[in-house]
């Protein structure tokens, strides 16, 4: 079964980097390209929007460090590096490392992990639009009640259920009901 997020291979050492192709293609990865500079890299993302580059750790042009600087909220990284290294990289970034003595196994699990991770931050965050609009809507609501009152001379319940049949009668949403009665001159 074909996976549809689209990676990217990106080391200096093209046998390596082809190998990894293939290896992924057969898991049914998305392999949209393969490059070995950093700035080659950097032309290729902002051009597909891939959404995983593994990637190596130093290429001829820029380190991993300026790459992931340029590239940081465009996509995530899988680095392959050394042990010493990968500490340095984690402590610093949102990078992904496994060293370079990995197993296909061990590659296919953190990708499928990464992909997940992602999908579920997704998630979180139209969650978090979701229920910042919803707040933003109370707060409107809220002060539309208020000027009713404060104009009216009505409690905040009646405020609330006047605009509720202004809602229903006019077929508007309540938040429609409530920008009017703020736009209203005083």
């Amino acid at each position: 079964m074909a996976k549809m997020e689209k990676i990217v291979i990106a080391l200096s050492n093209t046998e390596t980097a082809t190998k990894l192709k293939n290896l992924l293609m057969q898991e049914g990865y998305n392999v949209i390209a393969l490059c070995n500079s950093g700035n080659e890299l950097i032309r290729l993302v902002m051009k597909s929007s891939p959404d995983l580059v593994l990637i190596g750790h130093k290429f001829k042009d820029m380190s991993l460090l300026d790459v992931y600087e340029t590239l940081v909220d465009t996509t995530s990284f899988l680095a392959i590096v050394n042990e010493p290294y990968k500490s340095f990289i984690e402590e610093d970034t949102d990078i992904y490392c496994i060293g370079t003595k990995i197993s296909n196994v061990l590659l296919t699990n953190v990708i499928d992990l990464i992909f997940q991770s992602k999908r579920r931050i997704t998630k979180l965050k139209e969650k978090v639009e979701e229920l910042e609009h919803t707040l933003e809507e109370r707060k409107l609501i809220e002060k539309a009640k208020g000027k009713l009152m404060l104009n009216s001379g009505i409690t905040e319940n009646e405020a609330f259920r006047y605009m509720q049949k202004l809602s229903m009668d006019s077929g508007r949403k309540l938040r429609e009901i409530a920008n009017l009665i703020l736009s209203e001159s005083q």
